[in-house]
């Protein structure tokens, strides 16, 4: 049935005493059009039935008076005035169209007319989705954070539209009384909109005029799209120079290097009142470090310029900071017992005033380590005349920070000079090929390219690396005293698991192609573990057959540590002094070089490659 409540208390019919006198209840005889209701507190007036109300309401012997097309004014409820929300809520259309989409402005502020003021450069982003806006300085930091911005500065009253409540609380048992204001008593006020912003104008910041300079090309294709604004000329910063400069902070001056300890904790020291630690290159340690079988440790044989030269050194530098360490090998009747010739420590360049100075001294680098450089430490000259074979791989590797190793770049530096005397180079090199296979002894190679170049044009380290470049592959025959060495230590160990480590290899071999990378086979030795120190597997590993992919001959390997089924009958005498039996071997003859590879990437003229074809 139709019902409205009635919040007034007058005019009620007797409805409720019919109910108590009877039993308490509504009955149908309380269910009549014009009757007043009381439920829970609240009056419902009945002003209409429908037709099988009213048949059985007339044949219970009720009159049903006709139905109330108009009610009374006394039963409409009076509207309270609306009051405006605490909190604007963005539209919800205009959030899902627009969300994600933001117009960018470079702007300035201009504050240098204030005592210690500066020109201020900002990024003004406007957020179309709720129309906030956010303020960044040129370092990132914030001027204000995302919020909707009024266009003038006013203080917000109890009550008020907001974008954040206001809480009425006071101190003690005090209320402020402010609940409910007139109407029209609230202050409207303006936000800064898309509409206002343009390049040139100038916006209120809460007090900081921000002026807008350029804009980014999704905010020049918006404004031209709703606004039909086609002129986005950039305007220029204000000159710095026309007013006060800016005032920076003093630079720090050292004071002289008193020679204790390293100058780099001495110069950390002087840097602030408390004692630090200086900073190290964390991103440098954590990739240059040592990894697995990496050590990142270039190794090169030196020798003394001047006097004694049969004394031997070591030079080790560190690529994980920048350090380096000589270390002295012991020749006997020399009179030189050898060991630490140099802490490692960082090794800076000679003829600089390390005691007067601002900046830090420069000091030696991966670059300047090579063969043929002379490195000077503590006025000892020292020339480098041979590194190991894991410096001069790692140095291929990093060609681009190594150009004494670029092949590319040496091709390119002799291509001028050997271009004008090609012919006189293929005569020398075919002269020199004693069995005409294309192949050169390495001294007679090198003697050709020291007659057609000029003096001194390529150093020790680049012809180091034509010959690495260019050197035959050699199969060697395998090295009975290493392996029968690597069985010793096996047995020693008690070793009984080659079974297990057959299979091992066999599961990492998914394709069944007999090869894996030398990462994947030194995973599975390491896993079991294989009983042999981490520098005697890696020259096993050096030994064993490889493919075109450097991939490791697995069955090979597992023929090579086999010391029950396989073992190796040379017999060490001397199982005590065994370390020259782990030096790393070249993987390729440095006897013979193919110059035919060496004409075809020179890239000459067509008519020297068929000279030699």
């Amino acid at each position: 049935m139709p019902a409205k409540w009635q919040k007034n208390r007058e005019n009620v019919a007797q409805v409720n005493s019919m109910a108590a006198h009877a039993s308490g209840f509504f009955s149908v005889a309380c269910l009549n059009v014009g009757n007043t209701l009381e439920i829970y507190g609240r009056r419902f007036v009945l002003t209409d039935c429908d037709k099988f109300t009213r048949l059985l309401l007339e044949k219970l012997g009720l009159a049903v008076p006709p139905n109330q097309t108009k009610l009374e004014p006394s039963v409409h409820v009076e509207e309270k005035p609306a009051h405006p929300k605490a909190s604007s809520v963005p539209d919800e259309r205009q959030f899902l169209q627009l969300d994600g989409l933001v117009l960018s402005f470079k702007a300035y502020w201009d504050d240098r007319e204030q005592e210690g003021g500066l020109l201020h450069k900002l990024t003004l982003l406007y957020y179309l989705a709720d129309d906030t806006l956010e303020v960044l300085f040129e370092d990132g930091s914030r001027m204000i954070k995302r919020q909707r911005l009024p266009k003038e500065e006013v203080s917000v009253e109890l009550g008020a539209p907001d974008q954040l409540p206001i809480l009425n609380v006071m101190k003690g048992r005090q209320l402020l009384k402010d609940a409910s204001p007139a109407d029209g008593a609230f202050r409207r006020v303006d936000y800064v909109r898309d509409k206002e912003l343009a390049i040139g104008a100038t916006v209120s910041v809460f007090g900081r005029p921000v002026v807008l300079v350029s804009c980014d090309k999704f905010t020049q294709k918006y404004f031209n799209d709703r606004y039909r604004i086609e002129d986005f000329s950039p305007l220029n910063y204000p000159d710095d120079e026309a007013r006060r400069p800016a005032k920076y902070p003093p630079r720090i001056h050292l004071p002289p290097y008193n020679g204790f300890g390293s100058y780099e904790d001495s110069a950390a020291n002087c840097k602030s009142f408390k004692m630090k630690e200086r900073q190290k290159d964390l991103t440098q340690f954590l990739t240059k470090d040592r990894q697995g079988n990496e050590s990142h440790v270039l190794r090169f044989a030196a020798k003394l310029k001047e006097g004694c030269e049969i004394r031997k050194f070591i030079i080790s530098y560190y690529l994980s900071d920048d350090t380096v360490s000589i270390f002295e090998i012991f020749s006997p009747n020399t009179g030189y017992k050898g060991g630490k010739f140099l802490e490692r420590c960082t090794l800076f360049k000679p003829n600089q005033d390390l005691i007067n100075v601002d900046s830090t001294p420069a000091s030696y680098n991966a670059g300047d380590f090579y063969i043929g450089a002379k490195i000077v430490v503590n006025r000892f000259e020292f020339i480098i005349h041979e590194a190991d074979d894991y410096a001069l791989t790692y140095m291929e590797k990093n060609c681009h920070e190594f150009p004494l190793s670029n092949s590319k770049l040496i091709l390119n530096k002799i291509r001028p000079h050997l271009g004008l005397r090609y012919k006189e180079l293929v005569s020398a090199l075919m002269e020199n090929d004693d069995h005409g296979q294309g192949v050169v002894a390495v001294r007679h190679f090198r003697d050709i390219l020291e007659h057609l170049l000029p003096d001194e044009f390529l150093t020790e380290h680049e012809f180091e690396t034509l010959l690495r470049r260019y050197a035959v592959p050699e199969n060697q025959p395998p090295d009975l005293h290493l392996r029968s060495k690597v069985h010793s230590l096996l047995r020693r160990q008690l070793f009984k698991d080659m079974d297990l480590l057959k299979i091992e290899l066999h599961e990492r071999d998914h394709a069944k192609t007999g090869y894996l990378s030398r990462k994947n086979a030194w995973a599975a030795c390491r896993s079991l573990p294989v009983p042999l120190p981490v520098d005697v597997l890696a020259t096993v590993f050096d030994r064993i057959k490889m493919n075109s992919e450097g991939q490791i001959d697995y069955n090979d390997l597992l023929w090579y540590l086999d010391c029950e089924n396989q073992p190796a009958n040379l017999e060490i005498q001397n199982e005590g002094s065994i370390g020259f039996l782990f030096k790393k071997m070249p993987k390729k003859s440095k006897n013979d070089l193919s110059y035919k590879t060496f004409i075809a990437e020179l890239d000459l003229d067509d008519d020297h490659l068929n000279q030699i074809s």
